[in-house]
């Protein structure tokens, strides 16, 4: 049996660890911070305080992401983020491309009912922490995010934007409009869960294995971070 550790380590110095808010909708970044407020040497004990985004490293979006009545974190069941996976390889993916359903059907992958689907790029191991990162971002198309919904998956994850390039979305849909970020609707309307900034996915060998996220059960967010991991060798049905 062979764990792989898929999750991004959380610290303070990572730059651009979340999506670019002052760039693209004018708002103060969100930062990592974590402090030790009890030390071995003066209390025996060691303990820290940490803030962060949700959708920082790591991390999954729940419906209540885009979705005012979407269920919130603590409110998806565990479910959601263990089972039998399918990898889909698009490591020849250029920087500032799509996804699309064509990619995805071209591998020859076959896709079961409650499978979760995993899309990797290398986009973070590449790139992560860098201004790049969001610049030349990686998208998922509509068509293939419509097509992944056809094969009745359960949940989505990847190491890059699993909708719109955020910098240089499509035409027509910038932030502020109705229908931005169009995947991110048709994935959780239909309850499907997201889970963003893998990494590591080029230690995985098979093309089917068990996935593994655990979130943060923090009531009444949008998402939480993650650790995420792969387990190869064991019988899947």
């Amino acid at each position: 049996m062979n764990i792989i550790d898929l999750s991004l380590t959380i610290d303070e110095e990572t730059q651009f660890a979340g999506f670019p808010r002052s760039l693209v909708y004018g708002k103060p970044e969100s930062s990592t911070k974590i402090v030790e407020v009890a030390s071995l040497k003066e209390n025996k004990v060691q303990s820290h305080n940490f803030t962060m985004c949700t959708q920082h490293f790591t991390h999954y979006d729940a419906p209540a992401h885009f979705l005012e009545d979407g269920l919130k974190n603590h409110e998806v069941p565990i479910d959601s983020f263990i089972g039998e996976a399918v990898m889909f390889d698009m490591l020849h993916k250029e920087p500032g491309s799509y996804v699309t359903a064509d990619d995805l059907i071209q591998t020859g992958v076959k896709v079961k009912e409650g499978d979760i689907a995993v899309i990797r790029t290398g986009w973070t191991d590449e790139s992560w922490g860098t201004y790049r990162f969001w610049d030349e971002m990686i998208g998922l198309s509509t068509c293939a995010a419509e097509w992944l919904m056809e094969q009745k998956i359960k949940s989505v994850a990847g190491d890059f934007m699993l909708c719109d390039s955020p910098l240089h979305p499509p035409e027509g849909r910038k932030w502020d409009s109705e229908n931005w970020s169009p995947n991110h609707f048709t994935f959780l309307e239909n309850n499907v869960v997201m889970l963003e900034w893998l990494t590591n996915l080029k230690s995985i060998k098979k093309e089917r294995f068990l996935f593994g996220c655990v979130p943060i059960k923090l009531k009444g967010t949008d998402g939480a971070p993650c650790r995420a991991f792969a387990i190869e060798g064991l019988s899947l049905s």
